[in-house]
């Protein structure tokens, strides 16, 4: 799915290697705002009439994609090559949790994360997450069942949904009933 013949608010930079420096600040800098993201999220979850909690929630993560965007834009997208493991996982979870009106930026990343894969650069299931996210934000099915409704805690509409699994294994990817399950069993337990 590209999104390509939409201008691209966050442009590929040139793939060089970062000094370790470098490296190592956009690691912390990212590591530790999908942490604040978790902690912010369990508790909303766990204090869900808390409206001040929902709104602080909201802040910081337009501010992390404010973030994202300058570390993509300097450096192209945080594969696990040029931030590592860890941090690549955290810049996939601000993505996905970019405020519907960074649209253009998050479909953006969607293609420059598509390219990765392509290239090798990163695992095959952050495309399925970058697909199911542009999809959803386009208002059209999902493909791997990846983008849930936060509210029903279902997935939202999904094409072919008995080839879903089989899709899921393809980029290494749990069952979606196996995954909602995880999913559910956290929720209790936060």
């Amino acid at each position: 799915m590209s999104h390509s013949a939409k201008p691209a608010p966050a442009q590929q930079a040139p793939r060089a290697p970062l000094s370790p420096q470098v490296r190592d600040a956009v690691h912390r800098q990212l590591t530790a705002m999908a942490a604040e993201d978790d902690r912010l999220t369990r508790k909303v979850i766990t204090l869900p009439g808390a409206a001040h909690r929902r709104q602080h929630l909201r802040a910081a993560r337009a501010q992390h994609t404010a973030e994202l965007r300058n570390v993509v834009t300097r450096h192209g997208w945080p594969t696990t090559a040029l931030v590592g493991g860890e941090a690549s996982v955290a810049a996939l979870k601000i993505l996905l949790h970019a405020p519907a009106d960074d649209r253009d930026f998050v479909l953006s990343c969607c293609d420059l994360i598509q390219t990765a894969v392509a290239d090798g650069t990163c695992d095959t299931a952050y495309g399925a997450y970058a697909h199911d996210r542009a999809a959803v934000l386009q208002d059209q099915p999902q493909r791997y069942g990846t983008q849930l409704d936060p509210r029903l805690l279902r997935p939202y509409p999904i094409e072919d949904p008995e080839g879903i699994d089989a899709r899921r294994a393809a980029v290494g990817l749990e069952s979606l009933s196996s995954e909602l399950a995880h999913l559910r069993r956290r929720l209790l337990t936060s």
